[in-house]
């Protein structure tokens, strides 16, 4: 009987975990959306979706401290309940990001874009698509997904390079124009964003490689 309400928790947490996981990516695709579209209200609307991640912040703790509490847990079981607990801070900054992005679109609506939309949907896709794989990782106890999660890390780092060259270069040849110079600074900071998003990725990733190895090591 203890070990069947133990193995319901675990179930109870993994499912929570990947929750955060979908709203994270629905946060990011959210934000990413409105930049494209300069839709202000779903950019405001983000905002929801990151008080439902940090709800599920806060029941992931609970959890993971009743289950120590209660179930005391040993070795592999151990593992897997504070990597959660490390893992839900990436996770929830994640969120904070995709918020970041959404105040920048309010504030870049009034004009029209000057360039680097379309890589930045692409770098969007990746991080979502690594915020997917890593929660997974955690899930299926995946180390190899996990590492691919870290390498694919430096795709992202790859776009936000040529982003910044292109930004880079409106700022400085198009001194003409004091907004698009401004506007510029302003999706690289998007872009910025994006970025630390791609990290936060690789770091749930290295908590799921401590989970499965009982190792911490940086891979990025």
């Amino acid at each position: 009987m203890v070990r069947k309400i133990f193995d319901e928790q675990l179930s109870e947490l993994k499912d929570l975990l990947v929750k955060m996981g979908q709203l994270n990516c629905e946060a990011i695709a959210d934000a990413v959306t409105a930049l494209e579209t300069q839709d202000t209200e779903l950019a405001r609307r983000t905002k929801g979706v990151e008080r439902l991640v940090d709800e599920k912040e806060q029941q992931i703790e609970r959890l993971c401290l009743k289950i120590i509490l209660k179930q005391q847990p040993v070795a592999s079981d151990l593992l897997f309940v504070t990597s959660a607990m490390k893992m839900i801070t990436d996770m929830e900054r994640i969120a904070d990001q995709a918020v970041d992005i959404s105040e920048l679109v309010i504030k870049m609506s009034r004009l029209p874009y000057a360039d680097a939309v379309s890589e930045i949907s692409d770098m969007a896709e990746q991080v979502q698509q690594m915020v997917r794989d890593a929660a997974q990782s955690f899930v299926d106890r995946d180390g190899d997904l996990a590492k691919a999660v870290c390498r694919a890390d430096d795709k992202v780092d790859d776009l936000f390079d040529v982003i910044k060259k292109k930004l880079t270069g409106i700022v400085h040849h198009d001194v003409d124009a004091e907004d698009n110079g401004e506007q510029a600074l302003d999706m690289l900071m998007v872009a910025k964003y994006l970025e630390k998003i791609g990290d936060h990725a690789s770091n749930i990733a290295e908590w799921v490689l401590f989970m499965i190895t009982g190792e911490h090591k940086k891979l990025n």
